[in-house]
């Protein structure tokens, strides 16, 4: 199956910056994010510093590996939004909603809607994984690229606005 270039170039690049900001909040405050995964009680005591960096390390990497449309940087990259969607589900299902999900940003605690949020970002890693059929790009093509990421990022945004939203009026009943 083929797509469009201007569609898979937003999709890649989209999941690029996702990963880059989600990288950089982690390494503004390491030991913020060592807490958090604490907090999930998936992983020793004594393991919580190295994968702390570890995570934001490979965010890192497959920031940058998918800025320059490296194909394995899709799969990782599902395979971590997978990872953390997983971490998000035990808690939940251990009735745990009370917890930082660790995404960047203000403190949001895990719901299923950020499960929902993770499922559609590993849909998104697929169609990055597409191959765009061969045409030729035009100025117009760059700019819509342009706005295009910048409408997903501010989608992104706000469906994280209105889940903290959620679960702080959950946090009222």
């Amino acid at each position: 199956m083929t797509l469009d270039p201007v569609i898979v170039m937003i999709a890649r690049l989209a999941i690029g910056w996702l990963f880059l900001f989600g990288a950089l909040h982690k390494l503004r405050d390491v030991r913020d994010f060592r807490g958090v995964l604490a907090a999930y009680r998936l992983l020793p005591e004594r393991a919580l510093a190295a994968v702390a960096w570890c995570v934001a390390v490979a965010e890192v990497i497959v920031g940058i590996a998918a800025l320059t449309q490296q194909p394995i940087a899709f799969v990782a990259a599902a395979l971590m939004l997978t990872g953390y969607g997983v971490a998000m589900l035990v808690n939940l299902l251990r009735g745990r909603r009370f917890i930082d999900c660790g995404c960047g940003g203000d403190a949001q605690p895990i719901s299923w809607g950020l499960i929902a949020r993770n499922a559609v970002l590993v849909c998104v890693c697929g169609v990055a994984l597409l191959a765009p059929y061969v045409r030729a790009f035009g100025w117009i093509d760059f700019v819509s690229v342009g706005f295009g990421v910048l409408l997903c990022g501010l989608i992104y945004g706000a469906v994280n606005q209105l889940l903290a939203a959620q679960a702080r009026l959950e946090e009222w009943v």
